[in-house]
């Protein structure tokens, strides 16, 4: 799955009327390395801090986003939700595409 943490989009207000894109590469890769445990997420805040913009992220990395999203604030967890929901899409969109382009 890609994901890009140089371009997030993140709402200010419950209201969602007006959106903001941040560079959140580096606060969310230390985050993790203040907060994580082990070789995976001292690899995944490598990757995420040493990233360009959009990136692939395994099953288990996008599992681990998610754990240590949910440490930050209401409004950081949501964007990180809304962009991996997105790329969920993304990805289904792209496979029905080739399932129909294969003739299946």
């Amino acid at each position: 799955m890609k994901l890009n943490f140089k371009e997030l989009h993140s709402f200010n207000g419950l209201s969602r009327k007006i959106e903001s894109v941040e560079d959140v590469r580096e606060l969310f890769a230390d985050a993790i390395y203040a907060a994580g445990n082990g070789v995976a997420a001292l690899e995944l805040c490598r990757k995420i801090y040493n990233s360009t913009g959009e990136e692939e992220y395994t099953d288990r990395e996008v599992e681990l986003i998610k754990q240590y999203a949910a440490l930050g604030t209401p409004r950081f967890i949501d964007a990180v939700m809304n962009m991996i929901d997105n790329a969920k899409k993304q990805n289904n969109e792209g496979i029905q595409e080739f399932g129909t382009a294969a003739g299946n």
